[in-house]
């Protein structure tokens, strides 16, 4: 019985990631927070110490941003697996640079680059833990030459 609960506990973690990203592609901020907690940690890590803050906060405000400067951005998961207490998401994120982003001039490029999403959920089942990392360097080559 107790093996049914865990594997019903890690199905239902990863159709909330799964929900969070599918949000993300439908460009719908408001729903990917319904999957969180506000007040959970988010880590960007390339961005360093400046990419830590609040999902309802950084998080959000983040997103919002690049959905409002690659307005066809999209994201499509090509792994998703439970690791312990986590979810590890494997996404390739794409769009086209439509607006000045983060310092980098719009020059109307299109970027394409694999991203991780590190989940972790409460037991209400809710994201309170997201750690994201991407190769930064060649997001930036991409949109700048």
């Amino acid at each position: 019985m107790e093996q049914l609960q865990v594997q019903t506990r890690k199905i239902e973690m990863k159709n909330a990631c799964v929900h969070f990203m599918f949000s993300y592609q439908n460009k719908d901020v408001s729903r990917m927070m319904r999957f969180c907690d506000p007040a959970g940690e988010v880590y960007f890590v390339p961005l360093g110490e400046a990419g830590r803050g609040k999902i309802g906060e950084l998080g959000q405000n983040l997103w919002s941003l690049l959905i409002e400067c690659f307005p066809d951005i999209n994201n499509t998961i090509d792994a998703i697996v439970s690791e312990g207490e986590y979810i590890r998401c494997q996404v390739l994120i794409t769009g086209t640079q439509a607006q000045d982003f983060a310092g980098i001039p719009n020059k109307g490029k299109k970027f394409n680059s694999d991203h991780i999403f590190i989940f972790h959920l409460n037991e209400n089942n809710k994201i309170d833990n997201i750690e994201i990392q991407w190769n930064h360097e060649d997001f930036v080559r991409q949109l700048s030459h």
